[in-house]
């Protein structure tokens, strides 16, 4: 777990861009803020290995306030129902009323949460709270936003808000509520997921239930990996598992033949084993989504989620920055977060590894 930041001898300021460019990407992987989100992500995959979602986590009190955050900002749909959109198919504008409260109301929510002496930290979690549940311009959500709740969780795991021992409730507790309310928020306002390439992509939105819920898998004998193609057999097991929870999801919001809507999940479906998967999608979040220009161009960095270097640490799989990533990061203008469906090797790579 990264280093307990102490208050008294900590200065927190605005976190600001630091990824400007393609050629900014080696900082980033290289910097203090890649290593210990990789390492906390690494760790939360270990915690909750074989666990599954019904069993029985204690909560600490820092983290039921945190979920009792998330179910109070969800009631506020109610508050803002969606607009009648006729024959438009994405981007529902009420959205945007929703997310104007959560900026009015969000220094106060996170300044509430922090303790006494760590106040001071409201600055820098803001941003990261803030991006985690869609783009209010463009009325998307994508992997960029996901990633911004889990640096947010980083964070706090930083101002010792959440102990080791909460790893296995971060997963099955924290982030499976989030997963319940930015769900509530993309079907109600109809978000479009932020860069899509359709069938390429392992999903619309989110990334992390198959690479958490593949590792609480791990072990099992009575369920193999193409045990998520067969509908009966998901919706038995989404209330225990992320992953089956997250294909269930994907049963609900889409129709026709599962090959065709969810490619790559279908290819993935293939591999023998839940090591393998959950190995699989590992390196697949990293090279795939961390070391994306587009995913990432828009990460701010402060403090506590530092682009500090460390030194001899030098990424050698770091893919030549080519026209091909330039061109991209061109296309995608101002996008500040960029959904998993560019993941489109993804599904070759886990089966190669087998």
């Amino acid at each position: 777990m990264s280093t307990v930041v102490t208050a008294k001898s900590h200065s927190f300021h605005l976190p600001q861009r630091h990824i400007l460019s393609v050629f900014d990407l080696a900082k980033w992987c290289n910097s203090k803020a890649y290593t210990e989100y990789l390492a906390m992500i690494n760790d939360l995959n270990d915690s909750v290995k074989g666990v599954v979602s019904t069993a029985d986590i204690p909560i600490s009190p820092k983290m039921m306030d945190t979920i009792d955050i998330l179910d109070e900002i969800q009631k506020w749909v109610l508050v803002y129902p969606p607009d009648d959109m006729g024959t438009q198919r994405f981007g529902n504008v009420a959205f945007r009323k929703w997310h104007q409260r959560l900026t009015e109301e969000a220094d106060d929510i996170i300044y509430g949460l922090l303790p006494a002496d760590k106040k001071d930290a409201c600055v820098e979690l803001l941003p990261y709270f803030l991006n985690s549940f869609g783009n209010p311009t463009r009325i998307d959500y994508g992997s960029g936003h996901e990633m911004c709740f889990l640096i947010f969780i980083l964070c706090l795991r930083k101002l010792d808000l959440f102990v080791e021992a909460d790893s296995s409730a971060l997963v099955l507790r924290l982030f499976l509520k989030y997963l319940r309310l930015v769900r509530c928020l993309q079907t109600t306002y109809r978000m479009e997921p932020a860069g899509s390439r359709g069938v390429h992509a392992l999903d619309d939105f989110q990334f992390m239930p198959f690479l958490w819920g593949s590792s609480q898998l791990i072990g099992n004998k009575r369920l193999t990996p193409e045990s998520y193609l067969k509908p009966d057999i998901v919706r038995l097991h989404a209330p225990k598992n992320l992953f089956f929870d997250a294909v269930q999801f994907i049963n609900d919001t889409k129709t026709g033949p599962f090959h065709e809507h969810s490619n790559q999940l279908w290819n993935i479906s293939a591999v023998h084993t839940w090591e393998k998967v959950n190995s699989g999608m590992f390196k697949m979040y990293e090279a795939e989504v961390l070391k994306k220009f587009p995913a990432v161009q828009h990460l701010v960095f402060g403090s506590l989620f530092s682009i500090e270097q460390i030194k001899g640490l030098e990424d050698p799989n770091l893919v030549e920055l080519n026209s091909v990533e330039k061109s991209n990061s061109l296309h995608d203008g101002d996008n500040p977060v960029t959904d998993q469906s560019s993941i489109n090797t993804s599904s070759k790579e886990i089966k190669s590894d087998q």
